[in-house]
């Protein structure tokens, strides 16, 4: 049985190898912006409140 701080100690490591990237970095002044995955294109927006929405 794992204990509470085995769990946590896993998921820090988890958290570790992601890779983060700020919205600044991907937006660049904008406002949308598109992602091309698996040959399909998404929208990735800024709302007006500031939040994030994906659209096929």
């Amino acid at each position: 049985m794992r204990t509470v701080d085995q769990e946590g100690e896993a998921l820090a490591k988890t958290n570790q190898t992601k890779r983060t990237l700020r919205s600044e970095e991907l937006f660049q002044g904008e406002r949308e912006i598109v992602i091309e995955h698996l040959k399909e294109h998404y929208r990735l927006l800024i709302t007006k409140a500031g939040k994030l929405i994906l659209n096929k």
